[in-house]
């Protein structure tokens, strides 16, 4: 039995039809699975960074929001806990302040939570990208930059020595409990 050539069309592109409707479907479907996997993976990273901010009695959402706008929200967490243990008006006999413990030069505005999280946010993340190893990068947002270049590692200081070793207990000891899903915090 012969199909006419207009039917032959019209199957042709229904057929076409049906495939884009699928091929769209299955496009849409792998899309959202993606995103529902992004948004899973942001939520295990959320609560991490929750538990962290609960070790020092800290629930300020304000606070939780900035670190979560950080390149690597869970190591911000800690390095918070380490340097301010979350009290943002924390001034150190130095003069630093606010939870990241800026040096007044980094920033005038401390008591601005957003702003003093980013900023330390970024400077720790130059300090990565500089030194290429997290605890010469710990160290270096601690002593500066010049202490750990003039030391060829973590300087002699009795400070930052403490301060490094309670920047690893803390994750080790946080990691002991919840997991990290980073290969950066392992490596502290």
């Amino acid at each position: 039995m012969i199909l006419k050539k207009g039917f032959r069309l019209k199957l042709l592109l229904i057929f076409f039809l049906l495939m884009t409707i699928i091929g769209g479907t299955t496009y849409l479907i792998q899309k959202m699975n993606k995103m529902n996997q992004q948004n899973r993976e942001r939520q295990i990273v959320a609560d991490k960074v929750t538990t962290v901010m609960r070790l020092f009695n800290c629930n300020n959402r304000e606070i939780h929001d900035a670190i979560m706008d950080t390149f690597d929200p869970v190591l911000i967490a800690i390095m918070i806990g380490v340097e301010s243990e979350y009290k943002i008006n924390a001034v150190s006999p130095a003069g630093c302040r606010g939870l990241m413990q800026l040096t007044p030069d980094k920033l005038d505005d401390w008591k601005n939570v957003h702003k003093n999280i980013q900023v330390g946010s970024k400077y720790l993340q130059e300090q990565i990208n500089h030194f290429g190893n997290l605890e010469l990068a710990v160290a270096a947002y601690n002593a500066g930059p010049g202490s750990v270049s003039r030391y060829q590692g973590v300087p002699p200081y009795v400070e930052t020595k403490a301060y490094v070793k309670k920047a690893k207990l803390l994750s080790l000891a946080f990691d002991h409990f919840l997991p990290w899903t980073t290969e950066r915090m392992r490596l502290l």
